[in-house]
């Protein structure tokens, strides 16, 4: 085909088109909003699989954490110090590597003295993550990993809101439990963090022995072996001609090497394991399970509307048969005016897919502002290479499709002879196995899309219906501290309770405790040791006061609360939850026995026992168990209570406090009602999209099945007139039109039922984190489903019954 035929049949095909501006419009809007979902979609899978990751030597590049086996349980993730300063030193094994650690300090010489998100790392981490800079430089390399260095990078963020964007913040000095730090450089606006490095929230940048919990005393002494920390890691590009297995193999023998060192440290420790694994790996972590279950998604709704634009284009091969008879009997060849629907199909489906970039792109942006900080690699999401490929190929595809679908349709050997009868018998009608057919392939990817969304739903619903077993409302947790605090404990019970009235006389405050929630992104977590010294399983801890009971709700629902010897630290208690108590004594109660806890020489005694404490995003590991020890005064946690709707401010706290001892602090300060909002931030945006998803599946399918029923029926209409006209009755019909749709309908939701059911059983331990099964919800779903197709397809049945007899046998 030439230039000129090209723009001749190009030109034809706009002009046909614009005689149908209805079907064009429908057509390219069904595709343009479910393909643009589809390349969102795409995207996120493709940030997660294919896209090259913005560090450096990627292939390479491994994350190193350990793996911790005691004698009775194992944990995986936390790192130690000193294994890490160990493997750090291999230098034969790696081509460049950094340690790196993150923590949350309060920076003096601010407006309002906030605390601050912290990463320390070592010299190559910069150059190895590609951090950019806005104004600055990186902070210059050091000889020694423990060489004190007074240098800091702040993030884009804090430099405009604390400095107003100023250039001059260069050489500006932020000071850090009496240390200062020059700044040198400003991060990119677009910069974060690896998500797996405290979800990338950093808004400064230190050198790695600048951490004083372990360089340093001013944040306490912190074992070397014992002491573990999550985000505590080993960052290595790995030689070119060593494998990560290989890795592995020389940094355990390495970890053997120091073996009497861990041991004395941590006497029940039996092994230790070094966990090599690629950057991406740690990097999404388990999301990657997420990216799969949102394209199988958006791949059924694809397909669904694929259908009903397929619908479209049967009716209209009916509308464009004279069209083509007249063209047939001036000399058209069957290529040519293939070529001509073809043409018509590409500019349709080519129009959708600008038309989906064009919303993709927009919604993409929307996906970033609402995911930022709960998933990983977001910030990576754009229209990549992967996605404009995938856009190509389904534009060529779908107008192959379409073209096709619609040639099936016309019988090209009657369209010389339909001519002289203006078109009349040149298509093909849809048979009654293909309505059958197009039917159940509608519901089929309907009920799966349905069924596997109302398993994601059971999940989400679960976790927000599921009471905390603590009130959130109006209360906030709030941590004070006083720098260099060198009160003698038995003194800091008296600022304890002095900082408590100081809170009490804040305007709108209903009650104040001594204690700190558990209610956090992350739990700590411990074992206690019986009287045979046998270890239980780790299980959340949280420090209380004897007033945390009454102030958050927490019913204690046997035994007793903390005595005040136990809270001055005299005698050792313990408080647990009825799950703790279901789990270790399931026959009997925990009353009245000792564990060891935190004191190894003498064990605490259990008692009382409180309601569960049902974490929300942690249930599924802990089942809502949680071990309350005494808050002993080692620090000043605190439970405020607030009238309904009257919010607590950090300036009002501070002044409260301010008036006991002029230079405490603020080390935390916590909305719990926020806290809440935002560890179940995913749960709730699942609930939306989710309910959204299904209706937005089902509209769909009831467009596309109401479509081909109608189609069908209206090919039938003579075989019904004839009924009719012969005395059946409308009952009569009624059940032969329902015994018609009913099979498919059945078959595509009972084997799209049995596909999801098995692929759940066949992967549970994968979805498990994702979905749940419950008969209260599919059976509900599954009546749903079946009374929405029957109610789709009984109105056209109903158009067509409710017409009489002569008026279907002259087709009106």
């Amino acid at each position: 085909m030439n230039l000129r035929q090209l723009k001749s049949q190009s030109h034809l095909a706009l002009k046909n088109l614009s005689q149908v501006p209805s079907f064009c419009i429908t057509l390219i809007l069904t595709l343009a909003i479910t393909l643009s979902c589809f390349f969102v979609a795409m995207s996120l899978l493709s940030s997660y699989f294919i896209k090259p990751l913005n560090i450096q030597n990627e292939s390479h590049f491994a994350v190193v954490e350990q793996r911790n086996l005691f004698t009775e349980n194992s944990s995986a993730g936390y790192q130690s110090m000193q294994a890490m300063l160990d493997w750090y030193r291999e230098e034969d094994l790696f081509e460049t590597r950094a340690l790196i650690n993150s923590f949350s300090d309060v920076v003096d010489n601010l407006p309002g003295q906030p605390k601050l998100d912290i990463t320390f790392a070592s010299n190559d981490y910069y150059a190895m993550i590609k951090m950019p800079l806005a104004i600055g430089r990186h902070i210059s390399p050091t000889e020694e990993i423990n060489q004190k260095h007074s240098e800091v990078l702040i993030s884009y963020e804090l430099w405009q809101t604390y400095f107003s964007g100023k250039q001059s913040v260069l050489g500006e000095s932020l000071s850090i439990i009496g240390r200062f730090y020059t700044i040198v450089g400003v991060t990119a606006q677009q910069f974060r963090d690896p998500h797996f490095l405290n979800q990338g929230k950093s808004q400064l940048w230190l050198p790695f022995s600048e951490d004083e919990r372990y360089f340093g005393d001013q944040r306490g002494q912190y074992d070397a072996w014992s002491s573990r920390q999550r985000d505590l890691k080993l960052l290595a590009i790995v030689k070119p001609e060593l494998k990560f297995s290989h890795i592995t193999e020389k940094l355990q023998q390495q970890i053997i090497s120091t073996q009497t060192e861990w041991k004395a440290a941590e006497p029940e420790l039996v092994r230790i394991e070094p966990i090599v694994r690629s950057f991406r790996e740690v990097e999404v972590g388990d999301k990657d399970k997420l990216a799969i279950i949102v394209m199988i998604s958006i791949t059924c709704l694809v397909l669904i509307a694929i259908l009903n634009v397929s619908n479209l284009f049967i009716s209209r091969s009916q509308a464009i048969q004279k069209q083509l008879a007249l063209q047939a009997m001036l000399g058209a060849k069957r290529r040519l005016l293939f070529n001509n629907i073809l043409f018509e199909s590409l500019i349709l489906t080519g129009a959708s897919v600008l038309v989906a970039l064009f919303l993709a792109a927009w919604e993409i942006q929307l996906v970033k502002s609402l995911t930022q900080g709960y998933l990983p690699l977001v910030d990576a999401l754009s229209l990549d290479a992967t996605v404009m490929i995938s856009a190509l190929t389904l534009t060529l595809s779908l107008a192959f499709l379409f073209a096709y679908i619609t040639t099936r349709m016309i019988n090209f050997e009657q369209l010389r002879h339909g001519a002289q009868s203006s078109g009349k018998g040149s298509t093909n009608q849809l048979n009654q196995t293909a309505t059958r057919v197009l039917i159940s392939i509608q519901l089929f990817f309907t009920t799966s899309l349905v069924l596997g969304a109302s398993l994601i739903l059971s999940k989400s619903t679960d976790t927000l219906l599921r009471p905390v077993g603590t009130e959130v409302q109006n209360m906030y947790s709030v941590m004070l501290h006083i720098p260099n605090d060198q009160t003698p404990f038995p003194e800091r019970f008296g600022k304890i309770e002095l900082f408590k009235q100081a809170l009490m006389k804040v305007p709108n405050v209903q009650g104040v405790a001594h204690g700190e929630s558990p209610l956090q992104e992350s739990q700590r977590i411990s074992a206690m040791r019986d009287m045979s010294g046998q270890l239980t399983p780790t299980m959340p801890i949280g420090n209380v006061g004897r007033d945390y009971f009454d102030l958050t709700g927490l019913e204690l629902i046997e035994g007793r609360n903390f005595s005040e010897s136990a809270i001055r630290g005299n005698t050792e208690e313990v408080i647990v939850t009825k799950a703790v108590n279901d789990l270790l004594k399931p026959d009997g109660s925990m009353i009245g026995d000792s564990y060891f806890g935190f004191n190894p020489d003498v064990p605490a005694e259990v008692v009382g026992i409180s309601e569960n404490f049902n974490h929300p995003s942690e249930f599924d590991k802990h089942q809502g168990k949680m071990i309350w020890w005494p808050a002993l005064p080692l620090g000043y946690p605190y439970i405020v209570k607030m009238d309904q709707d009257k919010p607590l401010t950090r300036e009002q706290v501070l002044k409260a406090i301010r008036s006991v001892h002029g230079n405490a602090g603020i080390w935390r300060f916590t909305n719990l009602s926020q806290a809440y909002n935002s560890v179940t931030y995913l749960e709730r945006m699942t609930l939306i999209l989710g309910f959204t998803l299904c209706g937005f599946t089902l509209l769909l399918c009831g467009v596309g099945i109401y479509g081909v029923l109608s189609y069908s029926f209206h090919n039938r209409k003579y075989e019904f007139g004839m009924r009719m006209a012969l005395g059946a009755k409308k009952k009569q019909l009624y059940i032969l039109l329902t015994c018609d749709t009913m099979g498919p309908i059945i078959t595509a939701i009972s084997t799209a039922c049995l596909m999801v059911t098995g692929l759940y059983f066949g992967f549970a331990d994968s979805l498990t984190d994702w979905m749940s099964v419950k008969i209260s919800w599919l059976v509900p779903v599954i009546t749903l489903l079946l009374l929405f197709a029957y109610v789709v397809a009984y109105y056209p049945m109903r158009k067509l019954i409710k017409s009489s007899p002569m008026k279907v046998l002259r087709q009106q």
